[in-house]
């Protein structure tokens, strides 16, 4: 450890070389006599000078030398002692590597607190002299400052703790990559990662692990995607995605429609819920909710289509009504079956509750709690079973070849309840 305070005779050997020619006169001195430490060597202190063309340049530029050789000091030893240091040095002799190493300990080395403390309130002793050279007037600031072997070990171990305070932050946020939900925390953990890396020299197998991180994060930032969640006449959910992992942001999304008005964006745990109005919106399959969704590496655009006609409900009867089957006794006929050919003009689901069929002025026949439900646009088959004994001769399409009656449905979404009437509805029996 002796050699490691010759750093102290480094101040000496920076006093400005004196020309012997030159007329050197002290005009004005902080002290009558200069202090036998001034230019010397004293154990457990750095004894420095420096000039300025004031007192308080030269004053700043002496404290500078006193924190550049602590600096430099601890540099030294921390790179006699590492690992990467040595192997490097070992095999390649590389002098660049060397350089790098050393800038990059005093970088950090200069944010230990005791550095960031160094002061003149901490200084042992200190002299200057306003001295006259030739037509020059120039100030000599003289600085002893406390610094010990003990002081230098408190500091490179105060080093090497937050050395791996740091191995110990790269390995937290490098573990933390997959469970991450959120994007906005991904993306502070990019700058938290860019940060480490940017500390740690090329050779450095930590700064490789950090760019690693860096990477599959960007990554992953900008090959999200929108899923839908569900989209219904009026409102849409939808959520992120990143591969099968389910995310989320706190940074609302761009919503655009070419005919509808957003009433409201929010978010709902991790879905965002999107409703709208579409009263000025015409019956085109272009109709659209637009969703973009943007972070500082990547975005995802998602269109949701709807049809303003999704929650109407419309049938009607295209054929005729035929009456089949049953068991005839002779003069009635008994489970009478009835097939009704539909159409619905819109795909929106919906329920048959209830038929009644009147033929003249005949006792109508109902059949009530049908519900049979269907789906789509077009034809459907409603076939059913008439639970009543039918006279022959009074329900015949031979006596009545076209019927009145309705047809009671309702809306499987919205439970809207209509009634399709039928004039002159054409009918046929097989009896």
């Amino acid at each position: 450890m002796k050699k490691l305070l010759l750093f102290a005779l480094l101040g000496s050997l920076l006093l400005p070389i004196q020309s012997f020619s030159q007329k050197r006169k002290v005009k004005e001195s902080s002290e009558k006599k200069q202090p036998e430490w001034v230019n010397g060597l004293v154990k457990d202190y750095i004894i420095v000078v420096s000039s300025g063309q004031t007192l308080e340049d030269a004053q700043q530029k002496c404290l500078a030398k006193v924190k550049e050789q602590i600096i430099s000091s601890v540099a030294e030893n921390i790179q006699t002692s590492s690992e990467y240091f040595r192997s490097e040095n070992i095999q390649n002799n590389n002098s660049q590597f060397t350089e790098n190493f050393q800038t990059a300990t005093k970088t950090r080395a200069a944010d230990i607190p005791f550095i960031k403390g160094i002061s003149l309130t901490n200084v042992a002793a200190y002299y200057w002299e306003k001295v006259e050279e030739g037509d020059a007037l120039k100030f000599y600031y003289h600085i002893k400052y406390p610094f010990s072997q003990a002081q230098l070990k408190a500091l490179i171990i105060e080093f090497e703790k937050a050395d791996k305070a740091l191995t110990e932050q790269l390995e937290g946020l490098l573990a933390k990559i997959d469970e991450l939900t959120n994007m906005e925390e991904m993306g502070q953990t990019v700058k938290e990662l860019e940060a480490l890396a940017n500390g740690f020299i090329d050779v450095d197998p930590r700064k490789d692990k950090a760019n690693v991180g860096i990477a599959k994060l960007k990554e992953m930032l900008k090959n999200f995607s929108i899923e839908t969640v569900n989209n219904t006449l009026g409102e849409v959910r939808m959520t992120l995605k990143i591969g099968e992992k389910t995310v989320n942001t706190s940074k609302k999304p761009k919503v655009r429609s070419n005919c509808a008005k957003i009433t409201d964006v929010r978010a709902k745990g991790n879905e965002w819920v999107v409703t709208y109005t579409y009263d000025e919106c015409y019956e085109d399959p272009a109709n659209s909710i637009v969703a973009e969704f943007l972070n500082s590496y990547g975005k995802a655009t998602s269109t949701f289509y709807f049809n303003i006609n999704s929650d109407k409900i419309d049938i009607f009867v295209n054929d005729d009504i035929n009456l089949t089957g049953g068991s005839d006794s002779g003069t009635e006929v008994s489970g009478v079956k009835c097939h009704i050919s539909l159409t619905s003009k819109y795909a929106t689901p919906f329920m048959i509750e209830k038929v009644i069929l009147n033929f003249g002025n005949e006792a109508p026949i109902i059949i009530e709690n049908l519900n049979l439900q269907f789906t789509g646009e077009g034809k459907h088959d409603l076939d059913f079973t008439i639970d009543q004994n039918l006279l022959k001769e009074t329900y015949s399409s031979k006596k009545y070849g076209m019927i009145k009656g309705s047809i009671q449905y309702k809306s499987v979404k919205t439970g809207e309840t209509s009634i399709y009437k039928m004039y002159n509805q054409d009918i046929t029996t097989s009896w």
